[in-house]
């Protein structure tokens, strides 16, 4: 057991792959479950008791959607893979490390648009579209808040329940550093990028099949 626990790839403790990989299919499920239950239903037709545990569905999803954009940030432990180089720039042994990590963070792609684009046209069935749009152009940036919390604080996803103060106080001091804003202006764009070129992608499959 302890050979489990203390296993790791470059550093990496390999029981937290799974652990990630947990965490970023909780907001996908959650919606699902979530658009499940509504059906076709509008909001006006939801009892109380329904909109409220809509509410409180809604908000877990948002605490925990972060970890999918968070996953693309898995690369970074590459920055000192090698020790040793070939005059080719090749490190031939662990050049496979390279592999390894890329395709442990490409996990996070169909996990952050389905979880995005499910809960998109979820709030444009029970609302509307304008707000089903305004609502992503809305998430993006509070992912990358929450990513930049999870990537330099060491912050959970229910530390928004525990510390939620502290963790705006936080994320306020990050637009007053130059680095940390132009961190959030490239990670907020890359985040669009990905979304809405990913979407696209998939419809042109689609039209093409």
């Amino acid at each position: 057991m302890d050979l489990v626990f203390a296993s790791s790839i470059h550093g990496y403790n390999t029981l937290t792959i799974f652990w990630n990989i947990l965490l970023i299919l909780i907001p996908c499920f959650t919606v699902y479950a979530l658009a499940a239950s509504v059906g076709r239903r509008t909001w006006p037709k939801f009892t109380k008791t329904d909109q409220i545990a809509f509410i409180l569905l809604f908000l877990f999803w948002l605490f925990w959607f972060p970890n999918t954009a968070y996953q693309f940030m898995i690369p970074r432990h590459l920055a000192d893979y090698c020790a040793n180089w070939d005059k080719n720039r090749v490190c031939d042994y662990g050049s496979w490390l390279v592999t390894f990590f890329f395709t442990y963070a490409l996990i996070g792609l169909p996990a952050f648009y389905y979880a995005l684009n499910r809960m998109e046209r979820l709030l444009a069935g029970v609302f509307s579209i304008k707000l089903s749009k305004a609502f992503v152009l809305f998430t993006i940036p509070l992912t990358t808040l929450g990513v930049m919390l999870g990537l330099f604080e060491r912050s959970n996803s229910w530390d928004v329940l525990i510390q939620p103060f502290s963790l705006i106080k936080v994320a306020l001091d990050y637009f007053q550093s130059a680095d940390t804003l132009a961190f959030f202006g490239a990670f907020t764009a890359s985040l669009y990028a990905i979304y809405y070129g990913f979407g696209a992608f998939i419809r042109l499959l689609a039209k093409n099949r």
